[in-house]
């Protein structure tokens, strides 16, 4: 059978490549078509992908963060764009009714273009809700008090919902198992939770930092977009500085940077904080220390006892490992103090936001004091995030209908 991926952001990229390479390796044939940017996570893994339909976009694929990118990707082409990459979707669906589907990645708009051919003689479909939790209004005891109910009793809108409720729609994978029940209980859609494929790809390699058995680790990430990733960078080294203080032993802090990012405009940064640059990308200052890592991202998501975030995506996969994390809201355009919290409510007692850098001291011995913190941490990551396979789970889902 062929598949066609559609996906929507850079990180839907990632979630779909995931789930083609485990399509093909049952024996599917997959072709991708990224609508925003030009697929590079695709390419990476050799997944084929519909080039003359694919453009970079000034958002770099984070369109939802922030309506100014939305606007630039609209000035940019956008509109255009997705009208050619609806008429080759509706050709290709079409073409194979019975021998194909399309597989949806992101949020309502790869699903309306794998929908609408299937309901003039298309494939069928499926679509992975990356977006959307119910997390984001409720817990599973009740109604955040902070957040108004939803439209229609979801976190999903009635229209989305209809689509998803096609007879051609093969499955709904959804990122939780509180969104699955919701939908199949009060809707009645075949909404699907194998866990979440961000918790994918995440094994470490086991890299020596030569840190002491009785020494802490703290991982700081600052998100991967320049410029704001360099102003986040510079909020966290105040908060870092904070944690040196307040923990009574030696602190490694584990800095997962971006490849995209300058390593050295980071360096001379932490050098000016008063730091001691020991070689390329480790710096003491009394009994901390302090590691660059460009390569190694896992690593540090496993080593660390805490976190020190201000991204999206990392930050949900280190509270999926059972991790602690400290959160400040940033200007944006991605972290925001909307966004961040809205994390809080996505992610539930993992993340602890402060509204500036010196809160963390109070974060810190508040937790430090509470011994059934960490443990109630790791429950909840695992009921929030879910457990690596996700991606394999889906793929062999897919094979059987």
């Amino acid at each position: 059978m062929e598949i066609l991926c559609v996906s929507n952001g850079h990180g839907e990229d990632i979630i779909a490549t995931r789930i083609c390479v485990e399509l093909e390796k049952l024996g599917f044939s997959t072709i991708a078509l990224p609508m925003v940017g030009v697929g590079n996570a695709y390419v990476k893994a050799n997944i084929p992908i519909v080039k003359e339909y694919t453009q970079a976009m000034p958002s770099g694929g984070f369109v939802r963060m922030d309506s100014r990118q939305l606007a630039r990707d609209v000035q940019g082409g956008l509109v255009g764009l997705t009208r050619k990459q609806l008429g080759f979707v509706w050709k290709w669906s079409r073409q194979r009714r019975g021998r194909g589907m399309v597989l949806a990645v992101g949020d309502i708009v790869p699903l309306l273009l794998a929908w609408l051919p299937a309901q003039f003689s298309g494939c069928d479909f499926a679509f992975v809700a990356t977006a959307k939790s119910e997390y984001y209004w409720r817990d599973r005891k009740s109604p955040l008090p902070h957040v108004k109910k939803p439209f229609g009793g979801s976190i999903f809108f009635p229209w989305e919902r209809t689509l998803m409720g096609s007879r051609h729609c093969q499955a709904v994978f959804v990122r939780d198992l509180l969104t699955a029940e919701i939908l199949n209980r009060d809707f009645k859609l075949p909404a699907v939770y194998l866990g979440n494929p961000m918790m994918d790809g995440l094994e470490p390699q086991g890299l020596n930092f030569g840190i002491g058995e009785d020494d802490w680790v703290v991982a700081i990430l600052a998100g991967s977009r320049s410029p704001e990733a360099y102003q986040n960078w510079l909020t966290l080294m105040l908060c870092a500085q904070v944690v040196s203080r307040t923990i009574p032993h030696n602190v490694h802090f584990l800095a997962a940077i971006a490849p995209d990012l300058d390593i050295e405009i980071i360096s001379q940064s932490i050098i000016q904080k008063g730091w001691v640059r020991v070689d390329e990308t480790t710096f003491k200052v009394h009994s901390a220390r302090l590691i660059l890592l460009q390569d190694g991202f896992s690593d540090c998501l496993h080593k660390c006892h805490l976190g020190l975030a201000m991204a999206g995506t990392a930050t949900e996969q280190l509270v999926g490992l059972g991790k602690p994390v400290i959160t400040i809201a940033g200007d944006g355009p991605q972290f925001t103090r909307k966004f961040a919290e809205e994390q809080v409510d996505l992610l539930g007692c993992s993340v602890n936001l402060i509204d500036k850098p010196a809160q963390v001291a109070d974060v810190l011995n508040s937790i430090l004091q509470d011994p059934d913190y960490f443990q109630a941490v790791c429950r909840n990551g695992e009921e929030r995030m879910g457990q690596a396979g996700a991606s394999v789970r889906i793929a062999k889902h897919i094979a059987k209908r």
